[in-house]
């Protein structure tokens, strides 16, 4: 499995989701939000999982964490936009929760190991709970 270094910069919202959508290809991939908070979601952290492919021709693409409420405004928009454009390319959208250490550990690179079970951790997901900010209408699809 291949893995680049994560795109983005760390609590650089708009940075992140701009090399996120320069960097990825959305054909036959899919999204999954890496969080620090369950149930919490006004405080949440979130890094994107990009996979493509299966088996040993699978390529895992990291983002940096910048993206959700915690980055202020910047990242909830940054958040609602990567969810928006993740599902207007077809992509189904997971998440995985882990905690704050790891989390961490998680979006300062990984491994092949660590990226299937992040993938096998993963539920699916409703795009729009992402995409609702905060005394803003909700993006439509």
């Amino acid at each position: 499995m291949q893995i680049p270094e994560p795109l983005g910069l760390s609590g650089a919202p708009l940075e992140t989701l701009q090399a996120v959508m320069n960097g990825v290809l959305p054909q036959d991939s899919h999204l999954i939000l890496l969080t620090d908070r369950q149930g919490q979601r006004e405080g949440a952290r979130y890094a994107a999982l990009f996979m493509t492919g299966r088996g040993m021709q699978a390529t895992a693409q990291l983002s940096a964490a910048a993206f959700g409420p915690h980055f202020g405004e910047a990242g909830q928009t940054a958040l609602a936009e990567l969810v928006h454009w993740a599902v207007s390319h077809d992509m189904p959208v997971r998440e995985t929760v882990l905690n704050g250490p790891e989390f961490d550990h998680v979006t300062d690179g990984t491994d092949a190991d660590t990226v299937q079970q992040l993938r096998a951790a993963s539920n699916p997901s409703d795009a729009a709970i992402y995409t609702k900010l905060p005394g803003k209408a909700q993006a439509e699809f």
